[in-house]
């Protein structure tokens, strides 16, 4: 299989490394779709220079003017574009923005290099992971990591629900004395790599 190119490879053009990382993160596909777009923008080679209105952005998309700036939202906080001016709406400038690779990439929910489905934690079934990010009252990004380490909960049949992957990782963790999903903390991202099983 064919390994992904490393978002931080010195010899790739920084267009080729910015859609890499892009490509493989594991967010909303309006987050992704508004990465790609912004390079279209932005130079090239530095990703620097980039300035697409909001509304030119949400025109080429498809996406609302909210969800793209929700896009950009989460762009800023991965560290990925930093606003190096802010536009004057009735001047009809938009903000400026420097695109980046984050040093920390490799870190962040994404795709192993072969670009494999994940194992599921629970029942052991490979799956297509979904992801989920959501900010909380203090304007911090968080993960919903259980869309990436759990396959979806099975559908009820006849009236009854069957036990969903995350409830029986659960309980075997539970019976082995180990702490459950929702005390995990930080260790749930011991749990994604686990599911992704495709290092970096």
């Amino acid at each position: 299989m064919k390994r992904i190119p490393r978002p931080d490879d010195p010899d790739k053009p920084f267009i080729v490394r910015w859609n890499t990382l892009a490509r493989i993160l594991l967010v909303e596909t309006s987050i992704k779709y508004v990465a790609r777009a912004a390079m279209d923008f932005a130079d090239y080679e530095t990703g620097a220079n980039c300035y697409p209105s909001s509304e030119r952005l949400a025109r080429e998309t498809g996406y609302s003017v909210v969800t793209v700036n929700n896009a950009w939202k989460v762009l800023r906080t991965l560290g990925m574009a930093h606003r190096v001016a802010h536009g004057v709406p009735h001047q009809r400038l938009a903000d400026e923005y420097q695109l980046l690779i984050p040093d920390t990439w490799y870190a962040l929910p994404i795709l192993g290099p072969h670009g494999r489905k994940f194992t599921c934690a629970g029942c052991g079934k490979v799956f297509n992971p979904q992801s989920t990010t959501e900010f909380d009252d203090k304007d911090r990004l968080n993960f919903v990591l259980t869309g990436v380490c759990f396959c979806a909960p099975p559908r009820a049949k006849k009236g009854r629900a069957g036990l969903s992957c995350r409830d029986r990782f659960d309980q075997r963790e539970e019976a082995a004395g180990r702490r459950v999903w929702a005390d995990l903390g930080d260790d749930r991202w011991k749990v994604f790599r686990t599911a992704r099983g495709d290092d970096w």
